[in-house]
């Protein structure tokens, strides 16, 4: 193993408070929730990391949707890069494991490298239980014909994932990933929107989104609102970046939950951000949703981010060597508890929230 993943996942002795956290309640154990493996019972959930990719197919920073369908591309890249990849994740999940954490959603739909068949081998090897989904990511990285096909196309393949499982296996997603991106009501946008609040409507499927500006969100919510989506269970992902307290508050008047994942990131150009970032930001935004009595609505996460190529894997680390999935605790929790959030507080946030949000109970 590389010295430079070693480094990466060095702990700060916060495994015995974090697994404290991660015990559920037993009102929970009457639903269930679908991951890679099959479905467990809600309160089996534990700690999660509500938006983080464990495996991508392609750097999709540097290559749009490169055309083979991802199952292809999966089989390309098993015995070349799979070895590797596991190898981190053995190291990777047991110091998650020790910390406490006991699932990871999943946010990366199938054309923004969702890779079913290795998220299943690290759920096996490392025993935490993963989550994925079905929807799509930003214009870029949707199929060439996705706005010809049209809404119905669009909707119905959500829904048949959602009910029928991903092609080829009995694997069925646990949420709808929804992007934005370019300008605002660009028409494909609209597409995808009103395909998922038809089918979130359908199936009663939670959802999570990615909008990194103020416009974008209110425009995400306005579409799916308008298509019958239930505006509860949507959960709107990055809220942080180019956010504020009050704007998430206000945001929250409709949406179900903020989920924020920008942690550490200071350099605005990494993020997309219009104004420069402080280190606390993200915390100081928690520390402001709590008092304002918003805590029950708040989830956050690193969106850490492993991908393969030719020559091996590749990390977005956001030029912070240790920001892989465990910066959860070495820098997210020290942060919080500087503000005064407790142990009680964070249980809330990293347990009951998620489970609430994917399961609705």
């Amino acid at each position: 193993m590389p010295e430079i993943m070693r480094r990466q996942l060095v702990g700060c002795g916060l495994g015995a408070a974090a697994a404290a956290l991660g015990r559920s309640a037993p009102a929970a154990e009457a639903k269930t929730i679908p991951t890679v493996l099959g479905p467990i019972a809600a309160g089996d959930l534990g700690m999660t990391l509500p938006h983080d990719h464990p495996c991508s197919l392609w750097d999709f920073r540097r290559v749009p949707y490169p055309g083979p369908r991802p199952d292809e591309l999966a089989q390309k890249y098993r015995n070349e890069q799979n070895h590797t990849l596991l190898a981190f994740w053995d190291l990777l999940g047991a110091e998650l494991k020790r910390n406490g954490l006991r699932s990871i959603l999943d946010p990366s739909p199938e054309y923004l490298g969702r890779a079913v068949g290795t998220l299943q081998e690290i759920s096996r090897r490392t025993g935490l239980n993963i989550m994925c989904a079905t929807g799509y990511y930003v214009p870029s990285q949707r199929p060439a014909d996705f706005v010809a096909r049209g809404v119905d196309a669009a909707k119905d393949y959500m829904v048949r994932e959602l009910t029928e499982g991903i092609a080829g296996t009995s694997v069925r997603p646990a949420v709808i990933k929804l992007a934005v991106g370019g300008p605002v009501g660009n028409e494909s946008d609209n597409l995808m929107l009103a395909a998922a609040g038809r089918a979130q409507k359908e199936t009663g499927a939670p959802i999570t989104t990615h909008a990194t500006t103020t416009e974008g969100r209110r425009y995400l919510l306005d579409m799916l609102e308008k298509n019958g989506a239930d505006l509860s269970r949507v959960a709107i992902g990055h809220a942080d970046t180019n956010g504020s307290a009050e704007e998430s508050a206000e945001l929250l008047r409709r949406a179900g939950y903020v989920l924020y994942t920008i942690w550490g990131i200071t350099d605005p150009k990494l993020i997309g951000s219009r104004t420069p970032v402080a280190l606390d930001h993200s915390a100081k935004l928690i520390r402001g949703l709590m008092d304002r009595g918003l805590i029950d609505k708040v989830m956050f996460s690193i969106d850490s981010w492993i991908y393969l190529h030719q020559g091996g894997i590749g990390l977005c680390l956001y030029d912070i060597p240790e920001r892989t999935s465990n910066f959860v605790f070495t820098f997210v929790l020290p942060q919080l508890r500087k503000l005064g959030i407790s142990d009680g507080e964070i249980r809330r946030m990293m347990v009951d929230n998620p489970r609430r949000h994917l399961c609705g109970a």
